[in-house]
């Protein structure tokens, strides 16, 4: 029977790298509270220094609504009537 050894390792296999992420702090919680509704998703994820997916993920976990009141979308529009 032969003898199995063990592969070579790949020339252009690349390692993983650990990623580095900053985990949510009560106090950036209660400040994406404060924000959400009143500011703009880019701009509240500028405000705590992450991303914009980071940010819209949090809102979700946190029940909270990132519209802006003065948004249109999903409202119908208005038809006038002749």
């Amino acid at each position: 029977m032969a003898k199995k050894t063990a592969r070579p390792a790949r020339a252009g296999k690349k390692t993983k790298s650990k990623r580095s992420f900053a985990g949510w702090t009560p106090a950036d919680e209660q400040k994406l509270r404060k924000l959400a509704g009143k500011l703009s998703t880019p701009k509240i994820a500028k405000a705590l220094n992450r991303s914009v997916a980071a940010v819209t993920f949090k809102a979700f976990a946190l029940r909270l609504s990132l519209r802006l009141p003065s948004s249109n979308r999903g409202r119908r529009l208005k038809v006038s009537k002749r």
